[in-house]
């Protein structure tokens, strides 16, 4: 459980954050065609806590999720 001293698990929003910054910027460094960065933050961020442990989002939030990469992989 995050919520608890020592926490047990690292995957808090403002770790999560820092990870996506920085794959986010290694793919730009990157300057690959071949790779894109698909950034789903704006679906997720509002809505973290209501995961029940902080980590695994609700199945609703998950669904919209995946529509928009589904959404963005077949339109582009």
């Amino acid at each position: 459980m995050i919520g608890k001293c020592q926490p047990t698990d690292w995957r808090s929003p403002t770790v999560i954050d820092s990870y996506n910054f920085i794959l986010e910027n290694l793919v730009l460094d990157a300057n690959n065609s071949r790779v894109d960065y698909l950034d789903t933050t704006f679906i997720t961020k509002p809505v973290w806590d209501t995961a029940y442990d902080w980590c695994h989002l609700p199945l609703k939030v998950s669904s919209v999720e995946a529509l928009y990469i589904a959404y963005v992989l077949l339109v582009n």
